[in-house]
């Protein structure tokens, strides 16, 4: 396991969510087209990453990059890079979360058939081994409804998952320097879709301006959600920052007081 040290670099990474401006009915209606064609992709692609366990975005596009490109010729290639990581999180969310539900259940069984109660998990060397052979046997659980088919993640809700520049950019950015750090603005996005480059205007919000002036660099991926009450999208746009890892000094302890 890394930890980071005093005086090692690191990025930092934040999300500002950014809608924009009302779309007209054509722009609308073709980026709504291609979050369904990408729903149903995602739909074909993870009941094969849960049945093999497939946690490696490379793998998964190996696999499926050839059969998706010839069911879809017409999408963005590069769409399916961020389809392929779209599922191999899910697939590992699914994973972590019910191994981690299983481990508790197991635990408490183990706990209740071999009656130690309070007293017998004392021993902190107990409860970290019986928590440790808890989750092994949750894992393999897992592991085996997975490949079996009865674990299969469910797709509650859709994010287009735009991960480089080949599928979205800025439309004329401009260089600002904020605080002695260059970075980018923009006010408009274009989206590669199956029918061409499609135009948005955003509007911005405090959030976004906030990151900006903390440093924060917007970088190229991002997710699009559609609202289609008001006919728009929702820009989750990814910044980066790199930090420098530092040692507190001059720390002076405080005693507080509780007064009656």
């Amino acid at each position: 396991m890394w930890i980071a040290k005093p005086g090692d670099k690191i990025v930092v990474s934040r999300t500002a969510v950014t809608p924009s401006k009302k779309l007209s009915r054509r722009d609308f209606k073709v980026i709504e087209e291609d979050v369904n064609i990408y729903s149903r992709m995602l739909g074909d692609v993870l009941p094969h990453a849960s049945r093999n366990i497939i946690e490696s975005y490379y793998r998964l596009k190996n696999e499926k990059y050839r059969e998706l490109r010839s069911m879809y010729p017409n999408i963005p290639s590069h769409y399916i890079h961020g389809l392929c990581q779209d599922a191999v999180e899910r697939v590992s969310s699914l994973r972590r979360n019910k191994a981690r539900q299983y481990s508790r259940e197991i635990f408490d069984e183990l706990v209740k058939y071999l009656d130690l109660g309070k007293r017998g998990l004392r021993g902190r060397r107990i409860k970290k081994y019986f928590w440790r052979r808890s989750w092994e046997i949750a894992r393999h659980q897992v592991d085996l409804e997975m490949m079996e088919g009865k674990l299969v993640p469910r797709i509650n809700s859709v994010n287009l998952w735009l991960v480089d520049d080949h599928v979205w950019k800025p439309v004329n950015p401009t260089k600002i320097n904020i605080n002695g750090v260059e970075n980018i603005f923009f006010t408009s996005v274009a989206i590669n879709t199956h029918r061409g480059w499609v135009h948005i205007d955003l509007e911005h919000s405090k959030e976004f301006y906030k990151l900006l002036a903390r440093g924060f660099k917007p970088n190229s991926h991002t997710k699009i959600k559609l609202d289609r009450r008001n006919r728009r999208v929702f820009f989750h746009l990814s910044l980066e920052k790199e930090v420098e890892i530092y040692r507190p000094e001059n720390i002076k302890p405080v005693m507080l007081m509780r007064t009656q």
